[in-house]
């Protein structure tokens, strides 16, 4: 897969019959990550009744889990999943801290209550849409580094990590296929050495 969407973080509250519903969206990179999210919620919210989740913690879709966290089986992590692969979410987490409050909603009334404090921390969440890219290494002089910040601005290209010293040294991040790294290449004249440093999923603007 070359592209996915997932979410940004974001903070979503419903109330049904007393009982508040706190959902919260987070992009991951791994189940560790997930796990680390999950026990900081359970943390926080230690006085919580309940703290339910789903995620897709891969850019496939094949690594997923979900826990009802003693709610009846299928009415809480499931609806949460449905959510993320429903809107064909990848690496995404959300979570649903519950605080009941005293009125018993049933099968139905949970599996709508979950669902819909999940879709609601979707709404609030950002799309981010990430593209596979090759990331390279580059160490030019001052002069070089401004023709190639505007050819690169100008193909879609990415500059991170910059460090200034004697020379300017950056990492470039360009989306695979992309015809960016000759014209780079050929903006600096081909003297500057562009090592690749492996791939990685990124936000990429064309």
């Amino acid at each position: 897969m070359n592209t996915f969407t997932t979410l940004s973080d974001a903070v979503a509250e419903i109330t049904v019959l007393r009982s508040v519903f706190k959902a919260f969206a987070f992009h991951i990179e791994s189940e560790e990550e997930a796990a680390e999210h999950i026990a900081a919620l359970r943390k926080k919210y230690y006085d919580a009744t309940h703290v339910c989740y789903a995620y897709v913690s891969d850019v496939d879709g094949h690594t997923f889990k979900s826990s009802d966290d003693g709610e009846p089986s299928g009415t809480a992590g499931g609806p949460i999943l449905s959510v993320i692969t429903g809107g064909g979410y990848r690496q995404t987490l959300i979570a649903v801290v519950r605080y009941f409050g005293g009125t018993k909603l049933g099968v139905g009334g949970l599996i709508k209550a979950y669902s819909d404090a999940a879709n609601l921390a979707a709404e609030k969440a950002e799309k981010r849409t990430l593209t596979l890219c090759d990331v390279y290494e580059a160490e030019v002089d001052y002069n070089a580094f401004k023709k190639l910040s505007i050819a690169a601005a100008r193909g879609g290209g990415m500059i991170t990590d910059v460090g200034y010293g004697d020379k300017v040294k950056f990492r470039l991040s360009i989306k695979q296929g992309s015809e960016l790294l000759a014209k780079m290449k050929n903006a600096s004249g081909g003297k500057v050495e562009f090592i690749q440093r492996g791939k990685k999923y990124e936000i990429y603007q064309v």
